[in-house]
């Protein structure tokens, strides 16, 4: 619902075009898995309000339009005080950079704790901005009806979320002993843990390994070598992991790409790895 504050935000001669949801119209919705929590709000008119966080990542506020992109530099993010609370506060939260055009307004981490946090305890959190859809400047005001209840099942998804992000794991290297090609309790518990990691995420449609040696030993026997620790890993996803065969692809390179010196046993046991690269 869009209308006009002419006392609370602004004076008459330069009043506010304000965004917010009707009392009647307010609902919070919440999607959840165990590696991404989803607060999310629509404005009438105006667009999407989200919090949402990723595991291992901070905490994002987004404010998106279609409709009515900036038309300055800066936008502010404020926390105000309810009409119905006994004192007027407006405090702050940050001034956000923006260019011409722009459709999205996104704060995260700290900033965006204390947007979440000034909702949770019955106030307004405001975005205030220069729009090319106004003369006047623009409003878009995050309504806490309604809040409580899905703010409840989001904190519950945040804290069942998976302690490893995408990031985490993108790139991924176990360690080998020289000359064999078993994971040892330390390679098996890095394994387990990407094991779990990929049990949760279902947007995984490729995974390259990579399978290296160190230069100690006869040619033939470290390519046999190197072909081993890949199958090694291979079948630890499988069986493990329970991922389909067939995204995986396997590349032995031998000794042929070293990240450490050959020459001292700390650079050989770095080299006696096998890479994983996730592809989403």
């Amino acid at each position: 619902m869009k209308f006009l504050l002419f006392i609370l935000f602004a004076s008459p001669a330069i009043a506010d075009t304000v965004y917010q949801s009707a009392v009647h119209e307010a609902k919070w919705q919440i999607e959840e898995s165990p590696l991404l929590c989803i607060l999310q709000h629509e404005i009438t008119d105006y667009g999407q309000i989200m919090f949402h966080r990723e595991s291992g990542e901070p905490l994002q506020l987004s404010i998106t339009t279609q409709d009515h992109p900036a038309s300055q530099s800066t936008a502010e993010l404020v926390i105000t005080n309810t009409p119905w609370q006994n004192e007027a506060i407006s405090q702050k939260l940050m001034t956000l950079p923006v260019t011409y055009g722009q459709r999205e307004f996104t704060v995260e981490g700290i900033t965006a704790s204390k947007a979440l946090s000034a909702l949770q305890q019955g106030q307004f959190v405001q975005l205030k901005y220069a729009s090319q859809s106004s003369t006047q400047p623009l409003s878009v005001i995050l309504s806490n009806v309604q809040f409580l209840p899905a703010m409840r099942d989001f904190q519950a998804c945040s804290d069942k979320m998976h302690p490893d992000s995408f990031n985490d794991l993108q790139q991924f290297s176990v360690y080998f002993e020289s000359e064999k090609a078993i994971l040892d309790n330390s390679a098996s518990q890095r394994m387990k843990r990407l094991a779990d990691y990929l049990k949760v995420d279902d947007s995984i449609t490729r995974i390259i390994i990579e399978s290296h040696t160190d230069s100690f030993g006869r040619r033939e026997l470290n390519t046999e070598l190197s072909e081993q620790r890949a199958q090694v890993v291979k079948t630890f996803l499988i069986e493990q992991a329970e991922v389909d065969e067939a995204i995986i692809e396997t590349h032995s390179y031998r000794d042929n790409k070293p990240i450490a010196s050959n020459k001292t046993p700390e650079g050989r046991a770095k080299n006696r790895r096998t890479e994983l690269r996730l592809i989403r």
